[in-house]
């Protein structure tokens, strides 16, 4: 495109006008979303940690986060927040997030979210399987009481 075009672009009244409404939007959702003052990566539980301008403090670990799949340290600290705190982008490993993403759960596609639903699935399972000395003693507690009450039709 030539120059005397882009000027005749950019001087078209409509063409402002919807410039105008676009950033007017954008001023209101920046206003709306969640925004981190600051973030650190937690090498010892694994985690990122996001404090909130709220005063909410999140952690959530890296395993759950699609992407961030990895032990180098390095590269799980090497991260960003951008867009006045609306988002974090992990540089070496080429992730990005909203934190309002995050705060919501959304940990990656729904693609990803699925199987990780299954992996927790999984361990919980895992969990109810498991017996110990305690848990025996805890039935046997529950079937003095009757036993576990009997679902209704």
């Amino acid at each position: 495109m030539d120059e005397k075009r882009i000027k005749e672009i950019m001087n078209d009244p409509e063409f402002r006008r919807q410039v105008a409404e676009a950033t007017k939007r954008g001023k209101e959702e920046l206003e709306r979303l969640p925004k981190a003052a600051s973030a650190r990566f937690d090498a010892n539980s694994k985690r990122v940690v996001l404090d909130l301008i709220n005063g909410v403090t999140l952690m959530v670990p890296t395993d759950l986060i699609q992407g961030l799949q990895t032990d180098d340290a390095a590269a799980l600290s090497d991260f960003t927040l951008m867009a006045h705190g609306t988002q974090i982008q992990w540089n070496t490993l080429d992730v990005q997030f909203y934190v309002e993403s995050l705060l919501t759960g959304v940990f990656g596609t729904a693609k990803w979210m699925s199987g990780l639903k299954e992996h927790l699935s999984e361990i919980g399972r895992k969990g109810g399987r498991s017996t110990s000395a305690a848990k025996k003693a805890a039935s046997a507690e529950n079937g003095k009481k009757g036993g576990r009450p009997r679902k209704s039709a």
